[in-house]
């Protein structure tokens, strides 16, 4: 009976410390509601974004007219898609439970301001209405985030790659499209395409030439989304670097407009080439251009298959048998030629056989004795 109360009293015990576990975690837990945005500030309102990386990238992205450009690069049009979608990503991050709090664990998921994978700042009329430090990743589309000089690391679902820390992430790659079946004819050097409702034919087909499918449409498809890597002015001073093209292509639109593009060799590599609706310059990388600045009208046909080559052995057969066939033919029609040739030679008809043709030893002397020959040579002392 002694034990029972002091079991109780323990179990009395237990359950205090439970409740007041329960009431600490609820109370951290509170603090850092999921509700609670993890950068608080309106997208709409921001003019400006700017996103480096502790490697010295560095780009800047400016609302202008109600559109994102690149200051960097003239004033280029940015993907405008592509930052709203990033302004309302980081809007919409909520704070979760903190991964860690300490420097020394910032320092460690490189989310500090000397050590980080990307850095977002953003601002609105001058003034900066958020930050955002980007380190290590934990997981697929995921990352620690630390906001602005805030010491609570968080995971949150979002992927470096697509916060660029160079122009070139950001610039809108599409301006210079032309939908395919908007295209009526594609003309460079020897070649001309022809296209009707989006297909494209090789103009000027010979009776025995054949197409290749496969470079057309790597053509057409390098004028209907012309591909570059980079934007190097805006101007005149910048469209004159074409001034003398290594290549000119026009192509026609099915609205009775034209274009024309003229590409360059680039000095250091690849190709400069405007376009005469735009006025800036923009560079492409060789293998990217190569569809266009290499074609040639023998370069979208097929060669044509050689001719089957003869068996060597039936060949050599062929040419043996045609020869001795020959040389009987000539020994038939002309039986005295071949003792013309001997006496050419030196030769006579009635001539005595050659030593490999010579009678017997035995039967020589006889014979030289009987023609009032010498006799052979007696042995010493016979």
């Amino acid at each position: 009976m002694k034990g029972l109360p002091i079991l109780l009293t323990a179990l009395l015990g237990g359950q205090l410390a439970l409740a007041l576990t329960f009431a600490v975690n609820r109370s951290d837990h509170a603090a850092f509601d999921a509700k609670e945005p993890l950068v608080a500030f309106a997208p709409a309102k921001v003019d400006q974004v700017a996103i480096d990386d502790d490697a010295g990238h560095t780009v800047t992205l400016a609302r202008k007219d109600g559109k994102w450009v690149i200051p960097a690069l003239a004033d280029f049009p940015a993907d405008t898609t592509k930052v709203n979608g990033l302004l309302d990503r980081i809007a919409g991050l909520k704070k979760g439970w903190p991964i860690a709090k300490t420097e020394a664990a910032a320092e460690r998921f490189k989310v500090t301001e000397k050590v980080h994978e990307r850095r977002v700042v953003l601002t609105s009329g001058g003034s900066r209405v958020g930050e955002l430090l980007v380190g290590t990743s934990p997981a697929y589309r995921q990352v620690h985030v630390r906001a602005g000089d805030a010491s609570p690391v968080f995971a949150v679902e979002l992927a470096t790659y697509d916060i660029g820390a160079e122009p070139s992430a950001w610039m809108q790659h599409d301006m210079l499209d032309t939908p395919r079946d908007k295209i009526a004819s594609v003309n460079v050097g020897d070649v001309t395409i022809d296209g009707k409702d989006g297909k494209f034919t090789l103009a000027g087909l010979g009776k025995d030439e054949k197409p290749r499918p496969d470079k057309i449409d790597a053509l057409v498809s390098a004028m209907a989304h012309p591909p570059f890597d980079n934007v190097r002015g805006k101007g005149k001073a910048a469209l004159a670097q074409t001034d003398a093209p290594d290549v000119t292509v026009t192509l026609k639109r099915t609205d009775g407009s034209a274009l024309t593009y003229r590409y360059k060799k680039d000095a250091g590599g690849g190709y400069l080439f405007t376009r005469s609706a735009e006025d800036y310059l923009f560079h492409v990388n060789a293998d990217a251009a190569a569809p266009v600045v290499q074609a040639t009208r023998a370069a979208l046909i097929e060669p044509p298959k050689p001719d089957k080559a003869p068996d060597a052995k039936s060949s050599n057969d062929n040419s043996s048998n045609n020869k001795s066939s020959d040389n009987k033919g000539a020994d038939a029609k002309n039986p005295d030629d071949n003792v013309k040739k001997a006496e050419t030679s030196g030769a006579k008809t009635d001539q005595a056989p050659a030593a490999s043709e010579a009678v017997p030893p035995s039967s020589h002397g006889a014979e030289q004795a009987a023609h009032g020959g010498a006799e052979p040579p007696k042995s010493p002392g016979g």
